[in-house]
């Protein structure tokens, strides 16, 4: 069975871009947590939460369309 590339290269695309997409989510949840440094606004926080659900979605959008 012969290799495709594109699909191959799709995927690792893929899971760099996810494994991006967790780095950033990790930084931004540090800014959430007990850990912060600076206390953020309600209006911050809500942005700050938009952008990570943002993230997720686009993650899981990718990881269901794999093929």
């Amino acid at each position: 069975m012969p290799i495709n590339y594109n699909l191959v290269t799709k995927i690792i695309f893929m899971n760099n871009k996810i494994l991006e997409n967790l780095e950033q989510l990790k930084k931004m949840l540090v800014l959430l947590s007990e850990d912060r440094k600076v206390v953020l606004s309600h209006h911050k926080t809500f942005e700050h939460v938009e952008k990570m659900r943002s993230i997720v979605n686009e993650s899981i959008e990718m990881a269901n369309n794999h093929d």
